[in-house]
Protein backbone atom coordinates (compact mmCIF):
# COMPACT_ATOMS: atom_id res chain seq x y z
CA UNK A 1 0.00 0.00 0.00
CA UNK A 2 1.34 3.43 -0.96
CA UNK A 3 1.84 6.36 1.39
CA UNK A 4 -0.22 9.38 0.21
CA UNK A 5 2.34 11.76 1.74
CA UNK A 6 4.87 10.48 -0.82
CA UNK A 7 3.15 12.26 -3.66
CA UNK A 8 3.28 16.04 -3.43
CA UNK A 9 2.66 18.55 -6.21
CA UNK A 10 5.99 19.53 -7.79
CA UNK A 11 6.88 23.22 -7.74
CA UNK A 12 8.24 25.18 -10.70
CA UNK A 13 12.02 25.19 -10.73
CA UNK A 14 15.15 24.82 -12.78
CA UNK A 15 16.57 21.68 -14.31
CA UNK A 16 19.16 20.24 -11.93
CA UNK A 17 22.80 20.72 -12.87
CA UNK A 18 23.35 16.98 -13.27
CA UNK A 19 20.37 16.74 -15.64
CA UNK A 20 21.70 19.64 -17.72
CA UNK A 21 24.52 17.33 -18.72
CA UNK A 22 21.94 15.02 -20.34
CA UNK A 23 22.27 15.75 -24.06
CA UNK A 24 18.77 14.45 -24.84
CA UNK A 25 17.06 17.18 -22.78
CA UNK A 26 16.40 20.78 -23.81
CA UNK A 27 16.55 22.63 -20.44
CA UNK A 28 15.34 25.89 -21.97
CA UNK A 29 11.96 24.30 -22.70
CA UNK A 30 11.31 23.37 -19.08
CA UNK A 31 13.23 25.77 -16.85
CA UNK A 32 10.83 27.62 -14.56
CA UNK A 33 8.07 25.00 -14.93
CA UNK A 34 6.83 22.03 -12.90
CA UNK A 35 8.45 19.79 -15.52
CA UNK A 36 11.91 20.78 -14.30
CA UNK A 37 11.91 18.74 -11.06
CA UNK A 38 10.15 15.80 -12.73
CA UNK A 39 12.62 15.63 -15.61
CA UNK A 40 15.58 16.15 -13.28
CA UNK A 41 14.43 13.18 -11.20
CA UNK A 42 13.95 11.09 -14.36
CA UNK A 43 17.48 11.87 -15.51
CA UNK A 44 18.89 10.94 -12.11
CA UNK A 45 17.00 7.60 -12.08
CA UNK A 46 18.16 6.82 -15.61
CA UNK A 47 21.77 6.92 -14.44
CA UNK A 48 21.02 4.08 -12.04
CA UNK A 49 19.61 1.77 -14.73
CA UNK A 50 21.88 -0.76 -16.47
CA UNK A 51 24.09 0.97 -19.01
CA UNK A 52 23.19 0.48 -22.65
CA UNK A 53 25.85 -1.68 -24.26
CA UNK A 54 25.89 -4.78 -26.42
CA UNK A 55 25.84 -7.00 -23.34
CA UNK A 56 22.90 -5.21 -21.73
CA UNK A 57 20.93 -5.23 -24.98
CA UNK A 58 21.55 -8.96 -25.27
CA UNK A 59 20.36 -9.47 -21.70
CA UNK A 60 17.35 -7.26 -22.42
CA UNK A 61 16.41 -9.33 -25.46
CA UNK A 62 16.74 -12.54 -23.47
CA UNK A 63 14.58 -11.19 -20.67
CA UNK A 64 11.96 -9.94 -23.14
CA UNK A 65 11.89 -13.27 -24.96
CA UNK A 66 11.45 -15.12 -21.67
CA UNK A 67 8.72 -12.71 -20.58
CA UNK A 68 6.80 -13.09 -23.84
CA UNK A 69 7.20 -16.87 -23.71
CA UNK A 70 5.68 -16.91 -20.22
CA UNK A 71 2.88 -14.64 -21.43
CA UNK A 72 2.19 -16.93 -24.39
CA UNK A 73 2.83 -14.11 -26.88
CA UNK A 74 4.81 -13.86 -30.08
CA UNK A 75 7.85 -11.70 -29.38
CA UNK A 76 7.59 -9.91 -32.73
CA UNK A 77 4.65 -7.51 -32.32
CA UNK A 78 6.00 -4.43 -34.11
CA UNK A 79 3.13 -2.33 -35.42
CA UNK A 80 0.43 -3.68 -33.11
CA UNK A 81 0.07 -0.41 -31.16
CA UNK A 82 -0.55 1.81 -34.20
CA UNK A 83 -2.65 -0.86 -35.91
CA UNK A 84 -5.06 -1.00 -32.99
CA UNK A 85 -5.48 2.77 -33.01
CA UNK A 86 -6.12 2.83 -36.76
CA UNK A 87 -8.92 0.26 -36.52
CA UNK A 88 -11.68 2.85 -37.03
CA UNK A 89 -14.03 4.66 -34.69
CA UNK A 90 -12.96 6.09 -31.36
CA UNK A 91 -10.16 3.97 -29.89
CA UNK A 92 -9.14 3.94 -26.24
CA UNK A 93 -5.76 3.76 -24.53
CA UNK A 94 -6.65 3.09 -20.89
CA UNK A 95 -4.07 3.77 -18.24
CA UNK A 96 -2.71 2.12 -15.11
CA UNK A 97 -1.81 5.04 -12.86
CA UNK A 98 -1.61 5.23 -9.07
CA UNK A 99 -0.80 8.92 -8.62
CA UNK A 100 -0.20 12.16 -10.48
CA UNK A 101 1.46 15.51 -9.74
CA UNK A 102 -1.88 17.34 -9.97
CA UNK A 103 -4.01 14.91 -7.91
CA UNK A 104 -1.53 13.15 -5.63
CA UNK A 105 -2.24 9.53 -4.68
CA UNK A 106 -5.40 8.27 -6.38
CA UNK A 107 -5.20 4.51 -5.91
CA UNK A 108 -3.47 2.98 -2.89
CA UNK A 109 -3.58 -0.56 -4.28
CA UNK A 110 -3.18 -1.40 -7.95
CA UNK A 111 -4.84 -4.76 -8.64
CA UNK A 112 -3.28 -5.78 -11.94
CA UNK A 113 -5.54 -8.81 -12.26
CA UNK A 114 -8.56 -6.49 -12.19
CA UNK A 115 -6.93 -4.08 -14.64
CA UNK A 116 -6.04 -6.90 -17.02
CA UNK A 117 -9.56 -8.34 -16.88
CA UNK A 118 -11.37 -5.03 -17.40
CA UNK A 119 -8.94 -3.38 -19.81
CA UNK A 120 -8.64 -6.66 -21.68
CA UNK A 121 -12.34 -6.38 -22.48
CA UNK A 122 -12.65 -2.67 -23.28
CA UNK A 123 -9.22 -1.12 -24.07
CA UNK A 124 -7.54 -1.04 -27.46
CA UNK A 125 -4.15 -0.48 -25.81
CA UNK A 126 -2.94 0.00 -22.24
CA UNK A 127 -0.67 2.74 -20.92
CA UNK A 128 1.40 1.88 -17.84
CA UNK A 129 3.08 4.61 -15.81
CA UNK A 130 6.65 3.59 -15.02
CA UNK A 131 7.66 6.88 -13.33
CA UNK A 132 7.84 6.15 -9.56
CA UNK A 133 8.38 9.47 -7.79
CA UNK A 134 5.40 11.51 -8.99
CA UNK A 135 3.14 8.85 -10.55
CA UNK A 136 3.74 5.78 -8.37
CA UNK A 137 4.68 3.61 -11.34
CA UNK A 138 7.42 1.09 -12.06
CA UNK A 139 8.89 -1.09 -14.78
CA UNK A 140 8.12 -4.07 -12.53
CA UNK A 141 4.42 -3.27 -12.81
CA UNK A 142 4.73 -3.07 -16.59
CA UNK A 143 6.41 -6.49 -16.69
CA UNK A 144 3.80 -7.98 -14.37
CA UNK A 145 0.96 -6.70 -16.55
CA UNK A 146 2.67 -8.08 -19.66
CA UNK A 147 2.07 -11.56 -18.23
CA UNK A 148 -1.65 -10.82 -17.85
CA UNK A 149 -2.71 -9.22 -21.14
CA UNK A 150 -2.18 -9.46 -24.89
CA UNK A 151 -3.10 -5.80 -25.38
CA UNK A 152 -0.42 -3.46 -26.76
CA UNK A 153 1.40 -1.84 -23.83
CA UNK A 154 2.72 1.71 -23.76
CA UNK A 155 5.50 2.51 -21.30
CA UNK A 156 4.62 6.01 -20.13
CA UNK A 157 7.45 7.92 -18.51
CA UNK A 158 9.55 11.03 -18.86
CA UNK A 159 12.03 9.24 -21.09
CA UNK A 160 15.36 11.03 -21.33
CA UNK A 161 17.74 8.11 -21.89
CA UNK A 162 18.35 4.94 -23.87
CA UNK A 163 18.48 3.09 -20.55
CA UNK A 164 14.79 3.82 -19.91
CA UNK A 165 13.88 2.61 -23.38
CA UNK A 166 15.83 -0.61 -22.82
CA UNK A 167 14.07 -1.06 -19.46
CA UNK A 168 10.69 -0.62 -21.18
CA UNK A 169 11.70 -3.11 -23.87
CA UNK A 170 12.83 -5.80 -21.44
CA UNK A 171 9.62 -5.21 -19.39
CA UNK A 172 7.44 -6.12 -22.38
CA UNK A 173 6.38 -2.73 -23.75
CA UNK A 174 5.20 -2.44 -27.34
CA UNK A 175 5.57 1.36 -27.43
CA UNK A 176 7.20 4.20 -25.51
CA UNK A 177 6.30 7.85 -24.94
CA UNK A 178 8.67 10.58 -26.17
CA UNK A 179 7.79 14.15 -25.20
CA UNK A 180 8.69 17.08 -27.44
CA UNK A 181 8.13 19.40 -24.48
CA UNK A 182 11.18 17.82 -22.82
CA UNK A 183 13.57 16.61 -25.51
CA UNK A 184 15.83 18.46 -27.90
CA UNK A 185 15.34 17.72 -31.59
CA UNK A 186 18.52 15.68 -31.70
CA UNK A 187 17.59 13.95 -28.45
CA UNK A 188 14.20 12.96 -29.87
CA UNK A 189 15.74 11.59 -33.08
CA UNK A 190 18.37 9.54 -31.26
CA UNK A 191 15.90 8.07 -28.76
CA UNK A 192 13.33 7.38 -31.48
CA UNK A 193 15.94 5.60 -33.59
CA UNK A 194 17.00 3.50 -30.62
CA UNK A 195 13.40 2.56 -29.78
CA UNK A 196 12.68 1.57 -33.38
CA UNK A 197 15.88 -0.49 -33.49
CA UNK A 198 14.44 -2.52 -30.62
CA UNK A 199 11.13 -2.92 -32.46
CA UNK A 200 9.28 -0.46 -30.23
CA UNK A 201 6.71 2.01 -31.53
CA UNK A 202 6.58 5.64 -30.42
CA UNK A 203 3.82 7.86 -29.12
CA UNK A 204 5.20 11.35 -29.78
CA UNK A 205 3.62 13.81 -27.38
CA UNK A 206 2.96 17.47 -28.15
CA UNK A 207 1.29 20.06 -25.95
CA UNK A 208 1.32 23.10 -28.25
CA UNK A 209 0.42 23.68 -31.91
CA UNK A 210 4.09 24.27 -32.69
CA UNK A 211 5.14 20.97 -31.11
CA UNK A 212 2.37 19.11 -32.94
CA UNK A 213 3.40 20.52 -36.31
CA UNK A 214 7.01 19.67 -35.50
CA UNK A 215 5.97 16.10 -34.67
CA UNK A 216 4.57 15.80 -38.19
CA UNK A 217 7.84 17.21 -39.60
CA UNK A 218 9.77 14.62 -37.57
CA UNK A 219 7.74 11.86 -39.23
CA UNK A 220 5.82 10.80 -36.12
CA UNK A 221 3.17 8.21 -36.96
CA UNK A 222 1.28 8.43 -33.66
CA UNK A 223 0.98 11.89 -32.09
CA UNK A 224 -0.44 12.49 -28.64
CA UNK A 225 -1.86 15.97 -28.01
CA UNK A 226 -1.97 16.77 -24.33
CA UNK A 227 -4.85 18.92 -23.08
CA UNK A 228 -2.76 19.64 -20.01
CA UNK A 229 -0.42 22.60 -20.04
CA UNK A 230 2.67 20.74 -18.87
CA UNK A 231 4.15 23.93 -17.54
CA UNK A 232 1.22 24.81 -15.23
CA UNK A 233 -0.68 21.45 -15.08
CA UNK A 234 -3.92 23.24 -16.05
CA UNK A 235 -6.30 21.35 -18.38
CA UNK A 236 -8.19 22.75 -21.38
CA UNK A 237 -10.27 20.14 -23.22
CA UNK A 238 -10.52 22.43 -26.26
CA UNK A 239 -6.75 22.18 -26.80
CA UNK A 240 -6.48 18.73 -28.45
CA UNK A 241 -9.37 19.18 -30.93
CA UNK A 242 -8.13 22.64 -31.95
CA UNK A 243 -4.57 21.42 -32.54
CA UNK A 244 -5.70 18.21 -34.27
CA UNK A 245 -7.73 20.20 -36.79
CA UNK A 246 -4.59 22.10 -37.84
CA UNK A 247 -2.42 19.08 -38.59
CA UNK A 248 -1.67 17.79 -42.06
CA UNK A 249 -0.64 14.32 -43.11
CA UNK A 250 -2.15 11.13 -41.76
CA UNK A 251 -0.74 10.46 -38.29
CA UNK A 252 -2.86 8.79 -35.65
CA UNK A 253 -3.98 11.61 -33.34
CA UNK A 254 -4.39 10.65 -29.66
CA UNK A 255 -6.09 13.15 -27.35
CA UNK A 256 -4.69 13.00 -23.81
CA UNK A 257 -5.60 14.21 -20.31
CA UNK A 258 -8.70 15.49 -18.59
CA UNK A 259 -11.40 13.22 -19.99
CA UNK A 260 -13.78 12.56 -17.10
CA UNK A 261 -16.74 10.91 -18.81
CA UNK A 262 -18.30 9.86 -22.09
CA UNK A 263 -19.68 13.37 -22.67
CA UNK A 264 -16.16 14.83 -22.72
CA UNK A 265 -15.08 12.29 -25.32
CA UNK A 266 -18.18 12.78 -27.48
CA UNK A 267 -17.62 16.53 -27.39
CA UNK A 268 -14.00 16.16 -28.48
CA UNK A 269 -14.97 13.83 -31.33
CA UNK A 270 -17.61 16.32 -32.49
CA UNK A 271 -15.05 19.15 -32.50
CA UNK A 272 -12.38 17.17 -34.32
CA UNK A 273 -13.02 14.03 -36.40
CA UNK A 274 -9.22 13.91 -36.81
CA UNK A 275 -8.89 12.50 -33.28
CA UNK A 276 -8.69 8.73 -33.60
CA UNK A 277 -7.99 7.74 -30.00
CA UNK A 278 -8.12 8.93 -26.41
CA UNK A 279 -5.70 8.25 -23.56
CA UNK A 280 -7.55 8.21 -20.24
CA UNK A 281 -6.18 7.53 -16.78
CA UNK A 282 -7.11 9.71 -13.81
CA UNK A 283 -10.88 9.25 -14.17
CA UNK A 284 -10.35 5.50 -13.89
CA UNK A 285 -7.79 5.76 -11.10
CA UNK A 286 -10.35 7.49 -8.86
CA UNK A 287 -13.28 5.24 -9.84
CA UNK A 288 -14.61 3.21 -6.91
CA UNK A 289 -15.20 0.27 -9.24
CA UNK A 290 -12.88 -0.02 -12.22
CA UNK A 291 -15.31 -1.94 -14.43
CA UNK A 292 -18.07 0.63 -13.88
CA UNK A 293 -15.67 3.52 -14.41
CA UNK A 294 -14.49 2.15 -17.75
CA UNK A 295 -17.99 1.47 -19.07
CA UNK A 296 -19.23 4.91 -17.98
CA UNK A 297 -16.23 6.54 -19.67
CA UNK A 298 -16.76 4.70 -22.95
CA UNK A 299 -20.54 4.35 -23.15
CA UNK A 300 -22.08 6.53 -20.46
CA UNK A 301 -24.19 5.20 -17.61
CA UNK A 302 -26.22 3.12 -20.05
CA UNK A 303 -28.76 0.40 -19.41
CA UNK A 304 -30.25 -2.61 -21.11
CA UNK A 305 -33.88 -2.93 -20.09
CA UNK A 306 -36.46 -5.68 -20.43
CA UNK A 307 -34.04 -8.44 -19.42
CA UNK A 308 -35.71 -11.83 -18.95
CA UNK A 309 -32.65 -14.09 -19.15
CA UNK A 310 -29.41 -13.92 -17.18
CA UNK A 311 -27.35 -14.71 -20.26
CA UNK A 312 -28.71 -11.63 -22.00
CA UNK A 313 -27.70 -9.54 -19.00
CA UNK A 314 -24.14 -10.88 -19.22
CA UNK A 315 -23.98 -10.00 -22.91
CA UNK A 316 -25.27 -6.50 -22.17
CA UNK A 317 -22.67 -5.94 -19.44
CA UNK A 318 -19.88 -7.18 -21.70
CA UNK A 319 -21.08 -4.89 -24.49
CA UNK A 320 -20.87 -1.88 -22.16
CA UNK A 321 -24.05 -1.59 -20.11
CA UNK A 322 -23.71 -0.46 -16.50
CA UNK A 323 -27.33 -1.10 -15.54
CA UNK A 324 -29.76 -3.96 -16.13
CA UNK A 325 -33.51 -3.34 -16.14
CA UNK A 326 -36.02 -5.93 -14.90
CA UNK A 327 -39.60 -5.00 -15.80
CA UNK A 328 -42.33 -5.77 -13.26
CA UNK A 329 -45.05 -3.69 -14.94
CA UNK A 330 -48.03 -5.96 -15.84
CA UNK A 331 -48.64 -4.27 -19.21
CA UNK A 332 -45.18 -5.12 -20.57
CA UNK A 333 -44.44 -8.01 -22.94
CA UNK A 334 -41.20 -8.38 -20.98
CA UNK A 335 -42.79 -8.55 -17.57
CA UNK A 336 -41.16 -10.80 -14.98
CA UNK A 337 -43.04 -11.86 -11.84
CA UNK A 338 -41.66 -10.84 -8.48
CA UNK A 339 -40.63 -14.39 -7.64
CA UNK A 340 -38.99 -14.97 -11.02
CA UNK A 341 -37.29 -11.58 -10.76
CA UNK A 342 -35.75 -12.59 -7.44
CA UNK A 343 -34.09 -15.66 -8.97
CA UNK A 344 -33.13 -13.79 -12.13
CA UNK A 345 -31.41 -10.99 -10.21
CA UNK A 346 -29.53 -13.46 -8.02
CA UNK A 347 -28.29 -15.23 -11.15
CA UNK A 348 -27.29 -11.93 -12.78
CA UNK A 349 -25.34 -10.80 -9.73
CA UNK A 350 -23.53 -14.13 -9.49
CA UNK A 351 -22.72 -14.12 -13.18
CA UNK A 352 -21.52 -10.52 -13.17
CA UNK A 353 -19.21 -11.23 -10.25
CA UNK A 354 -17.79 -14.25 -12.04
CA UNK A 355 -16.75 -12.14 -15.05
CA UNK A 356 -15.50 -9.24 -12.92
CA UNK A 357 -18.19 -6.73 -13.88
CA UNK A 358 -20.51 -4.89 -11.53
CA UNK A 359 -24.21 -4.71 -12.40
CA UNK A 360 -26.62 -2.00 -11.28
CA UNK A 361 -30.11 -3.52 -11.06
CA UNK A 362 -33.14 -1.37 -11.91
CA UNK A 363 -36.65 -2.56 -11.08
CA UNK A 364 -39.09 -1.02 -13.57
CA UNK A 365 -42.70 -0.46 -12.50
CA UNK A 366 -45.81 1.57 -13.33
CA UNK A 367 -47.01 4.39 -11.10
CA UNK A 368 -50.06 2.25 -10.30
CA UNK A 369 -47.77 -0.24 -8.51
CA UNK A 370 -46.52 2.09 -5.77
CA UNK A 371 -48.18 -0.02 -3.09
CA UNK A 372 -45.93 -2.91 -4.21
CA UNK A 373 -42.70 -0.99 -3.62
CA UNK A 374 -42.14 -2.32 -0.07
CA UNK A 375 -42.35 -5.91 -1.32
CA UNK A 376 -40.16 -5.16 -4.34
CA UNK A 377 -37.53 -3.43 -2.22
CA UNK A 378 -37.49 -6.28 0.29
CA UNK A 379 -37.48 -9.16 -2.19
CA UNK A 380 -35.20 -7.81 -4.91
CA UNK A 381 -33.05 -5.17 -3.20
CA UNK A 382 -32.70 -3.27 -6.48
CA UNK A 383 -30.29 -0.37 -6.79
CA UNK A 384 -32.69 1.76 -8.82
CA UNK A 385 -36.48 2.04 -9.00
CA UNK A 386 -37.65 3.28 -12.42
CA UNK A 387 -41.28 4.39 -12.39
CA UNK A 388 -43.39 5.06 -15.48
CA UNK A 389 -46.46 7.27 -15.20
CA UNK A 390 -47.55 10.50 -13.58
CA UNK A 391 -46.00 11.14 -10.19
CA UNK A 392 -46.22 14.28 -8.10
CA UNK A 393 -43.15 15.78 -6.46
CA UNK A 394 -44.70 14.98 -3.09
CA UNK A 395 -45.03 11.30 -4.02
CA UNK A 396 -41.40 11.15 -5.12
CA UNK A 397 -40.22 12.87 -1.94
CA UNK A 398 -42.23 10.44 0.17
CA UNK A 399 -40.77 7.47 -1.70
CA UNK A 400 -37.28 8.85 -1.21
CA UNK A 401 -37.88 9.31 2.50
CA UNK A 402 -39.39 5.83 2.92
CA UNK A 403 -36.76 4.04 0.81
CA UNK A 404 -33.53 6.06 1.03
CA UNK A 405 -31.43 3.16 -0.31
CA UNK A 406 -33.42 3.13 -3.56
CA UNK A 407 -32.24 5.52 -6.26
CA UNK A 408 -35.36 6.85 -7.95
CA UNK A 409 -35.60 7.27 -11.73
CA UNK A 410 -38.98 8.57 -12.88
CA UNK A 411 -39.64 8.02 -16.59
CA UNK A 412 -41.41 10.88 -18.37
CA UNK A 413 -42.71 11.38 -21.90
CA UNK A 414 -42.13 14.92 -23.16
CA UNK A 415 -43.71 14.29 -26.57
CA UNK A 416 -46.83 16.31 -27.29
CA UNK A 417 -46.12 18.97 -24.68
CA UNK A 418 -46.01 22.68 -25.47
CA UNK A 419 -42.75 24.60 -25.23
CA UNK A 420 -43.89 26.16 -21.95
CA UNK A 421 -44.80 22.74 -20.54
CA UNK A 422 -41.45 21.31 -21.63
CA UNK A 423 -39.58 24.14 -19.94
CA UNK A 424 -41.57 23.59 -16.76
CA UNK A 425 -40.91 19.82 -16.88
CA UNK A 426 -37.18 20.48 -17.31
CA UNK A 427 -37.14 22.88 -14.35
CA UNK A 428 -39.00 20.35 -12.22
CA UNK A 429 -36.61 17.50 -13.08
CA UNK A 430 -33.56 19.67 -12.44
CA UNK A 431 -34.82 20.68 -9.00
CA UNK A 432 -35.65 17.09 -8.04
CA UNK A 433 -32.13 16.01 -9.06
CA UNK A 434 -30.49 18.94 -7.26
CA UNK A 435 -32.52 18.16 -4.12
CA UNK A 436 -31.40 14.51 -4.45
CA UNK A 437 -35.04 13.41 -4.38
CA UNK A 438 -34.39 11.51 -7.59
CA UNK A 439 -31.11 10.12 -8.88
CA UNK A 440 -31.90 10.58 -12.56
CA UNK A 441 -34.79 10.94 -15.00
CA UNK A 442 -35.59 8.83 -18.06
CA UNK A 443 -36.94 10.54 -21.18
CA UNK A 444 -39.02 7.99 -23.07
CA UNK A 445 -41.24 7.89 -26.13
CA UNK A 446 -44.84 6.69 -26.15
CA UNK A 447 -47.09 4.73 -28.49
CA UNK A 448 -50.85 4.67 -27.98
CA UNK A 449 -50.34 5.98 -24.46
CA UNK A 450 -47.80 3.28 -23.55
CA UNK A 451 -44.14 3.86 -22.67
CA UNK A 452 -41.20 1.49 -22.33
CA UNK A 453 -40.27 -1.05 -24.99
CA UNK A 454 -42.68 0.29 -27.60
CA UNK A 455 -39.99 0.46 -30.29
CA UNK A 456 -40.96 4.03 -31.14
CA UNK A 457 -37.90 6.24 -31.54
CA UNK A 458 -37.54 9.24 -29.25
CA UNK A 459 -37.76 12.69 -30.85
CA UNK A 460 -34.23 13.99 -30.32
CA UNK A 461 -35.29 17.57 -31.14
CA UNK A 462 -36.93 17.71 -27.70
CA UNK A 463 -33.57 17.25 -26.00
CA UNK A 464 -32.82 20.96 -26.38
CA UNK A 465 -35.07 21.59 -23.38
CA UNK A 466 -33.09 19.18 -21.17
CA UNK A 467 -29.45 19.61 -22.28
CA UNK A 468 -28.41 21.62 -19.23
CA UNK A 469 -29.62 18.92 -16.83
CA UNK A 470 -27.16 16.26 -15.68
CA UNK A 471 -28.21 12.62 -15.18
CA UNK A 472 -30.80 12.36 -17.95
CA UNK A 473 -31.18 8.94 -19.59
CA UNK A 474 -32.52 8.78 -23.14
CA UNK A 475 -34.84 5.87 -24.02
CA UNK A 476 -37.24 4.95 -26.80
CA UNK A 477 -36.45 2.84 -29.86
CA UNK A 478 -32.68 3.04 -29.47
CA UNK A 479 -30.55 0.73 -31.60
CA UNK A 480 -27.30 0.60 -33.53
CA UNK A 481 -28.91 2.88 -36.12
CA UNK A 482 -29.50 5.85 -33.81
CA UNK A 483 -27.42 5.32 -30.65
CA UNK A 484 -24.62 7.63 -31.79
CA UNK A 485 -27.10 10.33 -32.81
CA UNK A 486 -28.82 10.09 -29.43
CA UNK A 487 -25.56 10.42 -27.53
CA UNK A 488 -24.31 13.34 -29.62
CA UNK A 489 -27.71 15.06 -29.53
CA UNK A 490 -27.58 15.47 -25.78
CA UNK A 491 -24.24 17.26 -25.84
CA UNK A 492 -21.87 18.00 -22.97
CA UNK A 493 -24.21 16.65 -20.26
CA UNK A 494 -24.73 13.26 -21.91
CA UNK A 495 -25.32 10.70 -19.16
CA UNK A 496 -26.56 7.47 -20.71
CA UNK A 497 -28.87 5.55 -23.05
CA UNK A 498 -31.54 2.95 -22.28
CA UNK A 499 -31.75 0.11 -24.82
CA UNK A 500 -34.64 -2.34 -25.05
CA UNK A 501 -36.58 -3.38 -28.16
CA UNK A 502 -33.91 -2.08 -30.54
CA UNK A 503 -31.44 -4.77 -29.40
CA UNK A 504 -33.90 -7.70 -29.49
CA UNK A 505 -34.68 -10.61 -31.77
CA UNK A 506 -38.07 -10.94 -30.05
CA UNK A 507 -39.66 -9.32 -26.97
CA UNK A 508 -37.44 -10.16 -24.00
CA UNK A 509 -34.85 -11.96 -26.16
CA UNK A 510 -31.76 -9.80 -26.59
CA UNK A 511 -29.38 -10.25 -29.52
CA UNK A 512 -25.65 -10.38 -28.63
CA UNK A 513 -24.78 -8.94 -32.04
CA UNK A 514 -27.26 -6.07 -31.76
CA UNK A 515 -26.01 -5.27 -28.27
CA UNK A 516 -22.39 -5.12 -29.46
CA UNK A 517 -23.35 -3.01 -32.46
CA UNK A 518 -25.49 -0.59 -30.42
CA UNK A 519 -22.82 0.06 -27.80
CA UNK A 520 -20.12 0.16 -30.46
CA UNK A 521 -22.10 2.85 -32.27
CA UNK A 522 -21.71 5.18 -29.28
CA UNK A 523 -17.94 5.06 -29.95
CA UNK A 524 -18.33 5.07 -33.71
CA UNK A 525 -17.11 1.50 -33.90
CA UNK A 526 -18.60 -1.17 -36.13
CA UNK A 527 -18.09 -4.47 -34.31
Amino acid sequence: MMNPARFSRPLPGLVAEAARMNSFIDPEKIDGTVLAPIVSAASERAQKLPAVCALEEAKGREERAALFLRAGLAESRTGCFEAQLRSGGSRMILEVKAASPSKGLMREEVDLTDYARVYGRYADAVSVLTEPQFFGGSFERLAALRLLTEKPLLAKDFIVSREQILAAFRSGADAVLLMLSVLSDEGYRLLADYARALGLEILTEASTPEEARHAVELGARVIGINNRNLRTLEVDLARAPAIANELSGHPVIVAESGYRNAADILEARAKSPAIRAFLCGSALSVARDLSTGVRELLYGHSKCCGITRAGDAMNALKAGAVAIGIILAPRSKRRVTLEDARGLIEEIRRGAGAIGLSAEIAAVIDAAQLDEVPAIASALKPDVLQIHGDLSDETLKRLHADFPALRLAPAVTPEGLSADALEELARRIQKLIEDKTIDRAVLDSARLGRTGGTGRAFDFSLLRFFRTIPRIVIAGGLSQANAAAAAHAFGENFFGLDFNSGVEDAPGIKSPEKLREAFGAIRGISR
